[in-house]
């Protein structure tokens, strides 16, 4: 008996492993497995004949194959769903993760409005083109995990930041879901051989070629600044310090009445501009001020209204001493005005321009002080303010030079009349003011002095702007720039000797007294018979 009910369970057991096979190769849809002591214990309670009897064969097929899978064999299914997860929640998520931010910025390589050139024939010309494609990168707002993104596909836009911050880098060609750019500005590279790995990098640039292609240039080592903090500190402070010196210079020509002409008011202006670039471009770098943006563009439109300001300064002398002085004219009070009106409009209109081409082309505006151009994005960056501010100079130069030829001129023209006797001095001086010559003479000394130490200071700021190396000459040159308020509080008030005229108005501040007489003249002149 023993024998006989030990090949009844020898049987239904190779019954049911064969049926479980078979079920393997053919069903689509299997649950999860079950130990041979289950399978034996379900299977022999699901046929109901007796241990003794041999079994039927209709039970055989109420069986369900859900429970016939030999113990220790996976599902299949469950297999693909453990190797291929729908998302990334099985995954380690990084501990930093892309935060979209105010500050957050696509870095682009090139202005707005260009392309890369890589195969460009020159080698010596921009690595930027006029715009052929449009540059549309993608976006994303992603959550990492360990070799595993998950996008949230959350619409996101990020403004640029145009220029190449490496000192040396590395070139990826990207084909096709190779570069994304996630929501806090930084670039996510896939790798392209088809592993699930991928790096993001904080600095690069990012841009298209004229033939659609993308490439990201990622940083070997960082561009750093050509001089240290305490020395950038340094240098701010001595314009702190040209900055009151520019301010009085300001004041007291617009106070004084016997300096408040055209010559004066130009001058205040221009001295009013540097100061205001000055204070705010110093604060910037003291307190560490984010340069991006309008900040950047503010002191851009003053420092170049500074030097605009000077042309309409050296434009004024020359306009004194061949027209106004040799025609004898005097200006009315109403044309006074509309003169003075056309220079404000040239100081503002041009520096106003320029600050606009330079937010079209989304460049910064930031001026090359405490800039180096290692990179060609970065000599790139200042197109708008070099060029310009090279061009006002030299204008200037020509002016200055065309002046001192007038001068020679209207010079002729004093020696005639003093050699002509017939005249009367009355009719001479009416038709030539001499003091109003001599005056012109001393402005037109004061502003080539001053053109000089332009001249000088511009031309060491360019070395220390293309030139590669940290020595220590290059903070001397950031010196002289430094202190051009105080350049033009000695050249204009010291040598101009306006000490007569400036203690004079100290004096009738209340320290002068009037007395009987004077005050009988006054109310002469109020009320004349």
């Amino acid at each position: 008996m023993k024998f006989r009910y030990k090949l009844v369970f020898v049987l239904i057991y190779l019954k049911a492993c064969s049926n479980a096979l078979a079920q393997l190769t053919n069903s689509t849809e299997i649950n999860s497995s079950s130990s041979t002591e289950e399978l034996i214990n379900q299977t022999l309670s699901e046929t109901s004949l007796p241990v003794s009897l041999a079994p039927d064969p209709t039970t055989e097929s109420t069986i369900p194959s859900s429970s016939l899978r030999p113990s220790g064999l996976p599902d299949l299914n469950s297999l693909q769903k453990e190797s291929q997860p729908e998302d990334c929640s099985q995954r380690e998520k990084y501990r930093l993760q892309p935060v979209a931010r105010d500050s957050s910025r696509l870095r682009k390589c090139c202005p707005i409005g260009e392309n890369l050139d890589i195969y460009r024939e020159n080698q010596s010309d921009s690595m930027c083109d006029n715009e052929v494609v449009k540059f549309e990168p993608t976006i994303i707002s992603a959550v990492l995990f360990d070799n595993c993104i998950e996008d949230l596909e959350i619409p996101t836009t990020l403004p640029y930041d145009i220029g190449n911050p490496c000192n040396s880098s590395l070139l990826y060609e990207g084909g096709e879901d190779v570069f994304f750019v996630l929501q806090d500005g930084s670039l996510l590279i896939i790798d392209k051989f088809g592993n699930d790995s991928y790096t993001v990098e904080k600095n690069y640039c990012l841009d298209i070629d004229k033939s659609g292609q993308l490439f990201a240039f990622t940083c070997i080592t960082q561009v750093e600044d050509k001089i240290a903090f305490a020395k950038v500190i340094f240098v701010a402070v001595l314009m702190l310090i040209s900055m009151p010196c520019l301010l009085l210079v300001s004041y007291l020509h617009m106070s004084l009445k016997l300096l408040r002409n055209l010559h004066g008011l130009s001058l205040s202006l221009m001295s009013l501009c540097l100061a205001s670039g000055y204070f705010v471009h110093s604060v910037v770098h003291i307190y560490s001020v984010p340069n991006t943006g309008i900040i950047g563009y503010v002191i851009q439109f003053f420092i170049l209204s500074y030097f605009f300001w000077y042309f309409v300064v050296c434009f004024n002398v020359l306009l004194n001493v061949w027209y106004k002085l040799p025609c004898r004219v005097q200006l009315s009070k109403s044309w006074a005005t509309f003169n003075f009106s056309c220079y404000c409009f040239f100081a503002i209109a041009g520096p106003s321009s320029i600050v606009a081409l330079t937010v079209q082309k989304g460049l910064p505006g930031m001026p090359s002080y405490f800039l180096q151009g290692l990179t060609e994005s970065i000599r790139d960056s200042q197109r708008y303010f070099i060029p310009p501010v090279s061009t006002i100079l030299f204008l200037s130069f020509l002016i200055n030079i065309l002046s001192f030829f007038g001068f020679q001129r209207v010079n002729g023209y004093t020696l005639t009349e003093k050699k002509d006797q017939g005249q009367d001095q009355v009719q001479s001086t009416r038709m030539f003011d001499q003091q109003k010559f001599e005056e012109v003479k001393k402005d037109a000394k004061c502003v080539c002095l001053l053109g000089i130490i332009l001249i000088i200071s511009w031309l060491l700021e360019i070395v220390t702007f293309y030139s590669s190396s940290n020595s220590n000459y290059l903070l001397l040159c950031d010196m002289v720039n430094g202190l051009q308020g105080v350049w033009v509080l000695l050249i204009f008030l010291v040598v101009r000797r306006r000490r007569t005229i400036i203690m004079r108005w100290w004096r009738d501040r209340g320290s002068h007294e009037i007395n009987a007489t004077e005050m009988q003249e006054l109310r002469k002149d109020a009320n004349p018979t």
